[in-house]
């Protein structure tokens, strides 16, 4: 059993046990990169997706493995595949990048929360140019849905004023230690919709990947960029001392172990056009079922009980379902 206390791994000295349900990091070490990569994971018995930033950081270790899907490598083995990544999620104002490894991180908390399945981010961050702003990061893999994944985004300027760039996309070629198993069939966008349709080079196992940018400001306009490589949803949007903007990014995904035209059920699930607050909703009504079903309380010991809860947690997000 993973024991995620703080009296004990060194790792986990950044770790802050609030109450029963919550596992927090208060301060950002590079050099623990991995190992909370791996502790902030979600999964939702369909797949799974290591914590890395929405807006990645430099050497960090994407991935998101689902069931099932796996390509068979000549001479070497079968293996499950890193799929492609549908977390990306870039914010740009005045030239600069948002990046945990770039300008000032003045405040900074991470939070899972293990009654809901939601990993959260909160950093107040001052940029290469001296600008502050106030970033809020949610996102979930539905236990109500497995087929949908969605990310938030609160931004809030605290001095700048002046245009700030939103950009999210899919990562078509994932790390896998040199070797390639993917090959892009298709990809494009349209309005407020992107797609992603791959296929795995030896078990020739289709993906179909949809997503959406949703924006809280109606004033801002969202256009597809198509390129070589992938598509990208873009938004620019005016920002002042004082404004938050939330952009929300929706994904669907399927693959050919579930339906023949993987691609255009991921298209068609999007298109149902449920918004975040909704899908949001649905899945923490399932979490706190599974809890209702499969909680063990220990009294007296608080550590010792978001240990138990955590690894829980991990067996509930690993386990098929037949949602």
């Amino acid at each position: 059993m993973l024991d995620v206390s703080t009296n004990h791994l060194p790792h986990n000295q950044q770790l802050v046990v609030a109450n029963d349900w919550n596992i927090i990091e208060t301060k950002f070490d590079p050099t623990q990169l991995y190992y909370k990569e791996s502790i902030f994971t979600l999964g939702n018995g369909y797949l799974g997706t290591r914590g890395t930033f929405e807006e990645g950081y430099p050497q960090d270790c994407p991935a998101t493995l689902i069931q099932g899907v796996y390509n068979d490598m000549p001479v070497v083995h079968r293996e499950l595949l890193n799929c492609p990544n549908w977390l990306p999620l870039v914010v740009t104002l005045a030239g600069d990048r948002f990046s945990m490894d770039s300008g000032e991180i003045i405040n900074y908390e991470r939070r899972l929360d293990l009654r809901v399945g939601i990993v959260s981010r909160d950093i107040r961050w001052r940029s290469p140019g001296g600008h502050t702003l106030d970033f809020h990061f949610e996102r979930f893999a539905s236990l109500a849905d497995q087929h949908v994944l969605a990310i938030r985004c609160r931004i809030t300027s605290i001095d700048f004023v002046g245009n700030i760039k939103v950009e999210v996309g899919f990562d078509t070629e994932p790390d896998a230690q040199g070797i390639q198993h993917w090959r892009t069939l298709n990809q494009g966008g349209v309005e407020q919709i992107i797609w992603l349709q791959s296929q795995t080079l030896h078990s020739n196992m289709q993906l179909g990947m949809a997503a959406k940018l949703v924006l809280e400001d109606d004033t801002a306009l969202i256009h597809v960029k198509n390129a070589a490589d992938s598509s990208r949803l873009a938004t620019i949007f005016q920002s002042f001392p004082g404004k938050t903007v939330t952009v929300e990014k929706i994904v669907t995904l399927y693959t050919s172990r579930e339906t023949d035209i993987p691609i255009a059920a991921a298209i068609e699930k999007l298109a149902d056009d449920a918004s975040y607050v909704t899908l949001l909703a649905a899945h923490i009504a399932v979490w706190e079922q599974m809890w209702q079903d499969n909680d063990m309380i220990i009294e007296g010991d608080h550590q010792a009980q978001l240990s138990v809860r955590y690894n829980l947690f991990q067996l509930i997000a690993v386990a098929p379902t037949a949602l």
